[in-house]
């Protein structure tokens, strides 16, 4: 009998750990997987834009204005991150390595984009890709909504009859855009236009030659799918609403008139006609 004890013990503890060990099992079983949103970016990982830098010039990324949180009714700040620090940078570092030793080295980008032509593909696409951006993050004012200036006004009304009719029009080319491009309102000598562009050409290159722009809008997928996925509307939608018309008030020129200078000291001199623009404004005050 004495050599059944210590088996039997052996069995009888066996047990009591394959028990305990089971319990064990349901508990782990019953702890929850995090939901996937708690993984999302925190606000805090984002950095200050102005830290966002070429390697080197003669281009520079242009100041974005805003954090990127505070672009949260229009784009999600992750993917505001990702476009400026990626999509952006790019361009602009290409830019910078392909324009060296070339006849545009010294140009302006303004002067660069209105300009370059497809003899130069490579430089064309760079070029309008940096440029293009520039204006996109200025041509938006996400913490606040703005109003055209009077003359701005006055040309949105005899050009579309309303900004209402503006708005329309503004989905409507959006929507149009077959491909990646971009989506424009442009001056054409005081007449206000909307106007989209393949790939990332811009209204002032020659090939386009479609008017001053004064508002730019990405519609490359990057700019709005991680957002809106194939909802373009809602993404025009949401841009519309935070315009910076205080940006484009500054780049608008009013459409020039011609006025009729009589002399009257000598009557058989001809009348000399002399155009001047419809407001004291000569030149646009900011360029990107």
């Amino acid at each position: 009998m004495t050599k059944l004890k210590l088996p039997l013990i052996a069995i009888i503890s066996l047990n009591f750990l394959i028990l305990t060990s089971c319990g064990t099992k349901d508990e782990l079983n019953e702890v929850q997987i995090p939901e996937r949103e708690s993984f999302a970016t925190q606000n805090s990982n984002f950095p200050d834009p102005a830290t966002i830098k070429t390697k080197q010039g003669p281009y520079e990324m242009a100041h974005l204005g805003y954090g990127f949180n505070d672009y949260a009714e229009i784009l999600k700040p992750e993917s505001v991150y990702l476009h400026l620090e990626k999509y952006h940078l790019s361009y602009a570092n290409k830019l910078n390595t392909t324009v060296h030793g070339t006849p545009f080295e010294r140009d302006s980008i303004p002067a660069l984009v209105s300009r370059i032509d497809n003899n130069s593909p490579k430089i064309k696409n760079f070029a309008g890709g940096y440029y293009n951006h520039n204006l996109y993050w200025k041509s938006l004012s996400p913490l606040e909504q703005t109003k055209p200036t009077e003359s701005l006004t006055i040309a949105i009304n005899e050009s579309f009859g309303s900004m209402a009719e503006l708005k329309k029009e503004f989905i409507s080319k959006g929507n149009s855009l077959v491909g990646a491009g971009w989506l424009w309102i442009v001056n054409n000598n005081g007449v206000i236009q909307v106007m989209v562009t393949a790939n990332n050409d811009t209204p002032s290159m020659p090939e386009v030659n479609g008017g001053y722009p004064l508002i730019a809008i990405d519609l490359w997928e990057h700019a709005y799918y991680s957002t809106y996925e194939d909802d373009v509307t809602a993404y025009l939608e949401a841009c519309f609403k935070f315009l910076n018309w205080g940006f484009a008030s500054k780049r608008f020129i009013p459409k020039v008139q011609t006025t009729e200078v009589v002399n009257t000291a000598t009557p058989s001199t001809p009348k000399v006609q002399r155009t001047v623009p419809t407001s004291s404004q000569q030149t646009p005050k900011t360029e990107e």
